[in-house]
């Protein structure tokens, strides 16, 4: 048994250890030197990226789909419902986590190997548009939330959409 937990942790080290810093090993200075020199250009034309989408416009909408995103996967329960509707779960407003998912349509023409954009923060709006009726409702029950979860779909199926819109951002050079 022993033996067997020191192979594991043997194991994890070298792999750990082969995994490196991240950088490729096969990158090579010059290649490096580019994407810098192309990373400096893009922040500097004053859209960040590639040019094709405003970058520095979707630095706050952003930030609002990681919390409220958090927010509406925890949506589960009648009780969870009263905390973000009282805000001790935290400051949701659906209106502006909606207003901020419209500006990240500027990714909807951005060709990402992560999934679809577009797709993704059509769900998000789905979503939120669902607690906001339910934040509307004076007493919410179960099946409420549970007509509210179909749209929503598991908490994992739910935040991975989050993939393709950082996909996205990425392959828009934000």
């Amino acid at each position: 048994m022993r033996s067997r937990l020191l192979s594991l942790a043997l194991v994890a080290l070298v792999a750990a250890a082969c995994g490196g810093s991240g950088a490729s090993s096969t990158s090579t200075p010059a290649a490096a030197a580019a994407s810098t020199a192309a990373s400096q250009a893009a922040a500097t034309n004053g859209t960040g990226g590639t040019g094709k989408v405003d970058c520095a416009s979707l630095k706050g909408p952003g930030a609002d789909l990681i919390i409220g995103v958090q927010v509406l996967a925890q949506i589960r329960t009648p009780e969870a419902l009263a905390s973000v509707k009282d805000k001790s779960f935290g400051n949701f407003d659906p209106d502006t986590f909606i207003a901020s998912m419209q500006k990240l349509h500027a990714l909807d023409g951005v060709s990402s190997p992560l999934g679809d954009a577009k797709s993704a923060i059509d769900a998000y709006i789905t979503a939120a548009q669902g607690a906001k009726d339910l934040i509307a409702k004076s007493s919410a029950t179960q099946a409420d939330v549970d007509a509210y979860l179909k749209n929503v779909g598991s908490v994992a199926d739910f935040l991975g959409k989050q993939v393709a819109i950082s996909g996205a951002m990425s392959a828009a050079g934000c």
